[in-house]
């Protein structure tokens, strides 16, 4: 499994649209085989994510996320929707 750390932000920093908790770390869990993370910001508490093995998995999730969020890999690229594909460098 592999696994990418948010940072924590400083407190009293940032937005309620952030992905970093100004609390603690946050630790992404790739399960083996997964690609993609939709992270969504800290403020929602709770897990906060879900990870794909798909580009097709991770769209469709990303649409139908109401909140705040990215898409990342697993060695933190960020990623944009564009209809159907994933763009690097959101």
């Amino acid at each position: 499994m592999k696994t990418y750390t948010i940072e924590q932000r400083m407190s009293g920093t940032g937005s309620i649209h952030d992905i970093a908790s100004d609390q603690y770390d946050r630790i992404i869990k790739f399960p083996e085989g997964s690609k993609y993370a939709v992270v969504t910001a800290a403020y929602y508490g709770g897990k906060g994510y879900t990870t794909h093995r798909t580009t097709e998995a991770t769209i469709e999730q990303s649409n139908r996320s109401d909140c705040s969020h990215i898409i990342i890999d697993a060695d933190g690229n960020q990623y944009a929707t564009n209809y159907d594909r994933l763009e690097r460098g959101a």
